[in-house]
């Protein structure tokens, strides 16, 4: 039977590469003949991704990159002895391995393998870091799908989602950069979250005039953010952290009712286990969000209408409460009745019965109730959008009112958390009141977003943590008893990222007094997303385009928060353009040229009074046969009419952003590349400082030149 279904596999092959040889071979025709063609290859090669799915066994593919980034940077606030060039040279292997038991399930495993040229002397050993594994199905005559591992999963904007910059016409050279440097931290450009666990759904289909009746599960256990006194490289929590979620709905006639619910949770008990130290302490949270959700299409109703139009809308309800765990030292007193003698004046001795108290002092954990919140929230969204000869339009409107107690922990942790240093990090400044600025606002948001370092290093005793009784490296004056044991971990590499983007979810306590808020790449009035507390506002967006070849896109917004009364008024326009297309119109005949640009501006009345511009320019451009040409722009600037305190003795009150990145790409196979690019990255962070003249302005500027070559292979 095995060699039957082959041979037939074999036949099928044939017959499809004998089919695919014959379209492309056909003669040259017009203009729509070709386009019939694309078709047919297009088809072809569907099917033979398909064939290749469906084959049963073992498949391993993925992708080689090999490269080298030199960035010199140059400051007059950097120190004489300060290094001013990093070199990253690197060879990076992504290996994907798929295993189908059967026609309905899948295995799949992804290893990366990283080696960096400059430390590849210390130590020829080289981990493989997995990433990547799940069983994945979709079973029961394709009525139910799962996953097991690692996955990804999204419910609601209220409940399950994960907020994501959304830039107008960003330019495709710094896209591709921004989507490769999420990938590095196992993320996409999606608003589904990063999860480990089990997740099943289930769609019925048609049952006559009910269109789809849907229900999902989901349960994961999520990474507890560190609560020691010290973040080192094994940064862990004792107290387990767990989701459970679900959801159903039903579709019928172009509208939809559903209902979600998520509940996320620290584990006491796997807390409670271990001892407490009387200098530390912890607030154990849960998060509960329950929604409901409807929805209407009139596609389907009413299909004869020039226009589509429709509506969505959710209320969500949230409950969290906190529980604060902390030692003390509790006094007992334990009493007994015990029996002895006194003497009497006859000179005997008569017996008596007595009380003794011994008092004990012992480390005990208490609890607390720390905090209570409840919440609501809603959204209405309705849209329309119409198509005419070669126009498409669409705009879209939302009013939004979420309360200021309102909380959704995996709703509202954003994939971006930026104030990291990527490039040119071992940088020392002549100044203490720089390298402190530096230290806790990071460098700029466009480095954060664009660029990334990914080593491979041999442990050493600085980077491996050595637990004492506070879990730190070292107790005071001396040094853990276990830090020259923990060097038998040695011949082994780790891999470190330096990376503006993070997986994890944050819990509230932990989120509010979050620096990266200030970060001008997030939204400034919906930094968490649609489920941002204390907002009330709405928004309007209109995109369009014309014959697929210009683009327009057009935002504003105007959002309230109450409890500080604030306003925050956004606006924004972009517009793309498919140059090959529009000159297809008028005869001419070129390969792909995409134009971008746009601007977009937002502001707040009070709070810090922020005011933030950002200006966009990219082309890409193929050339001539496999060679192509990217080039991408982009200013950010932002001021502060109150002044944002960042250090102890630093406050901000404007930030000049910029990056031009361009270079040739030669295609060498598909989805592979010969890469060159040149960078020049500015960032100056104006502040004010105190020293003994009193208050004076000051300023850190820093320029980096980046050199980037690379080889990217997929097979």
């Amino acid at each position: 039977m095995k060699n039957l279904n082959m041979k037939n596999l074999l036949s099928f092959s044939s017959v499809l590469f004998l089919s695919a040889t014959a379209v492309f071979a056909q003669p040259e025709q017009n203009e729509t003949a070709q386009q019939s063609v694309a078709n047919q290859q297009k088809s072809l090669l569907e099917k033979l991704d398909s064939l290749n799915d469906a084959v049963l066994g073992l498949r391993v593919n993925g992708s080689v990159k090999a490269g080298v980034l030199t960035s010199m940077a140059k400051s007059d606030q950097f120190s004489d002895n300060s290094p001013t060039q990093e070199t990253q040279a690197y060879t990076t292997a992504n290996l994907v391995f798929t295993a189908r038991p059967s026609s309905e399930t899948e295995a799949r495993v992804e290893l990366r393998l990283h080696k960096d040229w400059q430390s590849a002397y210390e130590e020829n050993n080289n981990p493989v870091i997995g990433h990547w594994f799940s069983y994945d199905g979709l079973i029961l005559n394709k009525h139910v799908s799962f996953n097991l591992g690692y996955m990804r999963v999204g419910y609601t904007p209220y409940t399950l989602w994960t907020p994501q910059p959304n830039f107008l016409q960003e330019p495709e050279i710094f896209a591709e950069e921004r989507a490769e440097a999420m990938a590095d931290r196992n993320l996409d450009t999606t608003n589904n979250r990063l999860l480990h666990g089990l997740n099943v759904v289930y769609n019925s289909g048609n049952l006559g005039v009910i269109d789809n009746i849907q229900a999902q599960v989901t349960g994961a256990r999520l990474r507890n953010i560190a609560k020691k006194n010290d973040e080192s490289f094994f940064d862990f929590d004792w107290a387990d952290r767990y989701l459970l979620g679900a959801r159903a709905g039903v579709d019928a006639y172009g509208a939809h009712i559903g209902a979600n619910y998520v509940w996320v949770f620290d584990r006491e008990l796997s807390f409670l286990a271990h001892d407490l130290d009387l200098e530390d302490s912890l607030a154990l949270d849960e998060n509960q969000v329950f929604s409901g959700e409807i929805g209407f299409d009139s596609q389907k109703l009413l299909p004869d209408l020039p226009v589509v139009f429709g509506v969505t809308a959710e209320f969500a309800m949230s409950w969290w409460n906190a529980d604060l765990y902390y030692s003390g030292k509790k006094t007992s007193e334990e009493y007994s009745l015990k029996k002895g003698t006194v003497p009497n004046e006859d000179g005997g001795l008569d017996s008596i019965a007595y009380v003794t108290v011994i008092t004990s002092t012992n480390n005990e954990t208490f609890k607390e109730d720390f905090a209570d919140d409840n919440g609501t929230s809603f959204y209405i969204a309705p849209y329309v959008k119409t198509s005419f000869a070669d126009f498409n339009l669409e705009l879209r409107g939302r009013y939004l009112q979420n309360d200021e107690k309102f909380w959704s922990e995996l709703a509202s942790a954003p994939a971006y958390r930026g104030n990291a240093v990527i490039l040119n990090a071992n940088g020392l400044y002549s100044d203490s009141v720089y390298a402190a600025l530096v230290s806790a606002f990071g460098m700029s948001s466009l480095e954060n977003l664009y660029f990334r370092v990914y080593n491979s290093n041999p442990y050493n005793a600085s980077n491996i943590q050595s637990a004492s009784t506070a879990n730190v490296l070292s107790s005071g004056a001396s040094e853990s008893s276990l830090m020259y044991s923990r060097l038998y971990n040695n011949y082994k590499n780790v891999h470190v990222y330096r990376n503006g983007y993070n997986a994890n979810t944050v819990k509230r306590l932990d989120l509010n007094d979050a620096l990266f808020l200030m970060d001008g790449s997030l939204d400034m009035a919906l930094p968490y997303g649609i489920a941002t507390p204390d907002r009330k506002g709405f928004d309007v967006a209109f995109d369009g385009d014309w014959n697929a070849a210009i683009h327009l896109n057009v935002r504003f917004s105007q959002y309230n928060q109450d409890a500080i009364d604030n306003k925050y008024t956004q606006f924004g326009v972009g517009a793309g353009v498919r140059l090959d297309k529009v000159l297809q119109e008028f005869g001419v005949d070129v390969d792909r040229i995409l134009i971008q640009g746009s601007y977009a501006h937002s502001e707040e009345d009070h709070y810090f009074e922020r005011k933030s511009d950002r200006i966009m320019a990219g082309v890409s451009a193929e050339i001539w046969g496999p060679i192509g040409f990217q080039a991408g722009f982009e200013q950010f600037k932002m001021e502060y009419g109150i002044a944002l305190p960042v250090a102890t003795a630093a406050s901000i009150n404007k930030v000049e952003e910029m990056l031009f990145r361009v270079g040739p790409r030669i295609k060498i196979a598909p989805a592979s590349y010969l890469s060159v690019q040149y960078g020049l990255l500015t960032d100056k962070v104006s502040f004010i400082r105190s020293d003994e003249t009193g208050v004076v302005n000051d300023e850190l500027s820093i320029d980096k030149n980046v050199i980037m070559a690379d080889v990217t292979v997929a097979f």
